[in-house]
């Protein structure tokens, strides 16, 4: 009879240590496969660049990679290491935007997804730098094309466009602000 009680005992510690084992073996699955979730939507989510890659990337920010410039700074060509080519927009200063708020427009443009939209890659948010990263345009922009600026004298010349090109390009244009105004809500 003691032998009978002492086997069950062992039996019950037995089955409570493979239960237990077994529990914190998908405990620990669990806890993987979040892991390895979290690691893929990082990945495919924006990039976070030190100062130091984006300044390397632009050959230290030179006058020769200058390929724009907006309101609200200069826009650089890049190549980042995996040979990317990028536009890199160095933003001014002058708005001395604070953290949050340039992290929060960061999440609003990355949310934008559109086929008339440039794609933001990721961003830098070092000390006083704010850089935006932007899939390049290797044909130019819109601007170029519209307004080319000879280099001779640096003044604009004019663009003689067939009214099928303008056409596509006013279409264009108004998908991208459709897209806009229909598709994107910040609420």
């Amino acid at each position: 009879m003691v032998e009978d009680e002492d086997y069950r005992r062992k039996a019950k510690i037995a089955l409570v240590a493979i239960v237990l084992l077994a529990s914190l073996a998908v405990f620990a699955s669990f806890v993987a496969f979040a892991y390895y979730c979290y690691i893929l939507v990082a990945e495919e989510g924006l990039k976070v660049f030190t100062f130091k890659q984006l300044h390397s990337a632009t050959g230290g920010f030179s006058k020769s990679n200058v390929v724009g410039h907006g309101g609200f700074g200069l826009v650089y060509r890049g190549v980042l290491n995996d040979g990317r080519n990028v536009g890199i927009k160095l933003m001014d200063q002058a708005g001395k935007q604070g953290e949050e708020e340039f992290k929060v427009e960061v999440e609003l443009i990355s949310w934008l997804h559109s086929p008339y939209l440039l794609a933001l890659l990721g961003y830098c948010s070092d000390h006083n730098h704010k850089l935006l990263v932007y899939e390049f345009m290797a044909n130019g922009g819109l601007q170029e094309h519209l307004y080319p600026v000879s280099n001779n004298n640096s003044s604009v010349t004019s663009v003689n466009l067939d009214w099928e090109t303008r056409l596509r390009i006013a279409l264009e244009a108004a998908k991208g602000l459709e897209y806009l105004h229909e598709h994107v809500s910040l609420l």
